[in-house]
C-alpha cells in the first residue's frame, strides 16, 4: 500500500461506508473467502504491532460469547465446520502459542498449527474503516438545554419473517407496525426526529442537545452520556426502524459541499455545524434510525461482549463467523494538531466482535477505536485498503 492512493479510498467512503466503487485499472473479481496454500505467501508476517498483554482480554471476550453456546453450534471456515467447543479450543491454543513462542519460532508454530483464510473484496484486497464511542452531554429530562430524545425500542416496531409464510424469502426480514388492519413501513427518520411521530409512542432513555450530536451517536451504534451530575450513562445499539442505511457523505460530495480529497466524519460535522439551516435534509438522506437500550458494561457489540480498543473489529455477520480471530494488515493516520500529516503501518491479531448496517460482503471491516479525541480522529480519517485473514486452528491440532 502507498499513502499516495489514498485519495481513491477517500472518494469512496463515506461515514463508515463503501460507495462500492472501482477505478478503470482495477480487475474486479467475485468476493471471497479464499484458504491460503501452506506456505504459499511468505510475505506475511503473523507478528503483532500491539504489546501481547492487551491480547488476551479480547480473545477472553469471544471465548465468553462461545461458553453461551450450545454444544451443537457451528461455524463456517471455507466450507469445513467447526463446533463452538472446537472455535474455543482453537482459540485458547493460540494464545498458548504465542505465550510460548516468539520470532520466527512462532510463525513456524502459527503455520503449522492453523488455518489462514482471506477475506477479499471484488478488488482482491480489503477496505478498512474505523468507529469509536463516542461521549455526548445530555440529561434524563427534556429541557431547553437538552431538547432531543434518544428513544429505546417502540414496542409497536414488529419483525416478521417471511420465511414463515414462503419457502423462497426465508432468511429474509422486514420491520414495520400495524396501522389499523394493515402492516406499514416504520416511522423514518424525518417522521421521528421532525414529526415527533413517537411520542406516546416510544420511551426515551435520555435527551441529547441536538439531531446532529444523536445522528453521530446513532451511526457509532454506543456511546456515553455525561449527566449534569457528572455521572456516565452507557447506551449501546438495540435495533433500527427497518429503512435502508444511505450515508450523508455521498450527498455531501455530489452536491459539491465537500470535496472528495477532504472527506472525513469531522468535515462533515464541521460543514453542519457552519450551516445549521440545512442539517434536517441532509440528516434525513438516510432514513435509517436507530434506537438504544442502557448497559453497564460495554461498548458491547453484536455478539453481546465488551469491544476491546484496537482488537476488535467489524464484519458482515452474514459471512464471517463471529467471534473469530482474524489478522490485519494496514495503516493508520498520523495527526499533528489534527490534521493528518501521515499513514503508519497496522499488523495486528483481532477479534470479530461487532457488526454494522455500512459492512457488508468480504474484505470490509471497521476497527473499533475506543473513546477520546485520539479515537474519535482515527476512526473519523481511517479509509484504508489492507488485507484481512481469518485463523482456525487444523483439527489434527485440537483438542
Amino acid at each position: 500500500m502507498k499513502v499516495s492512493s489514498t485519495w481513491y479510498l477517500i472518494a469512496c467512503w463515506v461515514v463508515l461506508g463503501l460507495a462500492g466503487c472501482t477505478t478503470s485499472q482495477e480487475v474486479t473479481q467475485e468476493p471471497i473467502l479464499q484458504s491460503l496454500v501452506e506456505h504459499s505467501d511468505q510475505s506475511i508476517v503473523w507478528q503483532d504491532d500491539l504489546v501481547w498483554q492487551d491480547l488476551a482480554p479480547a480473545v477472553e471476550q469471544s471465548l465468553r460469547y462461545y461458553r453461551r453456546l450450545p454444544d451443537s453450534r457451528t461455524f463456517d471456515y471455507g466450507g469445513t465446520s467447526y463446533t463452538a467447543r472446537e472455535v474455543e479450543a482453537s482459540l485458547r491454543l493460540f494464545l498458548e502459542t504465542v505465550q510460548t513462542y516468539e520470532g520466527p519460532a512462532l510463525q513456524q508454530e502459527l503455520q503449522k498449527k492453523f488455518r489462514f483464510l482471506e477475506s477479499k473484496n471484488d478488488t482482491g484486497s480489503a477496505f478498512f474503516t474505523g468507529y469509536y464511542e463516542p461521549m455526548l452531554e445530555g440529561d434524563l429530562q427534556p429541557s431547553k438545554e437538552y431538547p432531543v430524545p434518544l428513544y429505546a425500542m417502540p414496542d409497536d416496531l414488529i419483525r416478521v419473517d417471511l420465511g414463515l409464510f414462503k419457502e423462497e424469502f426465508k432468511g429474509k426480514r422486514i420491520l414495520g407496525r400495524v396501522k389499523g388492519k394493515r402492516f406499514v413501513p416504520y416511522d423514518s427518520r424525518n417522521e421521528i426526529a421532525y414529526e415527533n411521530s413517537l411520542k406516546d409512542r416510544a420511551k426515551p432513555l435520555a435527551y441529547v442537545r441536538n439531531d446532529v450530536d444523536l445522528f453521530f451517536l446513532q451511526i457509532q451504534g454506543s456511546g456515553l452520556l455525561r449527566l449534569p451530575n457528572g455521572d456516565l450513562k452507557r447506551v449501546n445499539y438495540a435495533g433500527q426502524n427497518g429503512h435502508p442505511y444511505r450515508a450523508i457523505g455521498r450527498l455531501l460530495i455530489q452536491e459539491n459541499k465537500i470535496s472528495r480529497a477532504k472527506m472525513s466524519m469531522q468535515a462533515i460535522k464541521t460543514y453542519l455545524k457552519e450551516h445549521p439551516d440545512e442539517v434536517p435534509d441532509i440528516l434525513n438522506y438516510n432514513p435509517s434510525y436507530t434506537f438504544f437500550r442502557s448497559v453497564e458494561e460495554g461498548p458491547l457489540g453484536y455478539i453481546e461482549v465488551p469491544l476491546t480498543p484496537h482488537r476488535s473489529i467489524a464484519m458482515d455477520r452474514k459471512l464471517i463467523p463471529r467471534g473469530a480471530l482474524a489478522f490485519i494488515e494496514t495503516e493508520e493516520p498520523v495527526f499533528d494538531h489534527d490534521h493528518v500529516i501521515d499513514y503508519q503501518p497496522v499488523h495486528r491479531f483481532v477479534l470479530v466482535q461487532d457488526t454494522g448496517g455500512a459492512i457488508r460482503g468480504h474484505g470490509r471491516a471497521d476497527l473499533f477505536w475506543g473513546h477520546g479525541k485520539e479515537a474519535e480522529l482515527k476512526a473519523g480519517h481511517m479509509k484504508q485498503r489492507g488485507r484481512i485473514f481469518l485463523i482456525i486452528a487444523r483439527k489434527e491440532f485440537l483438542k
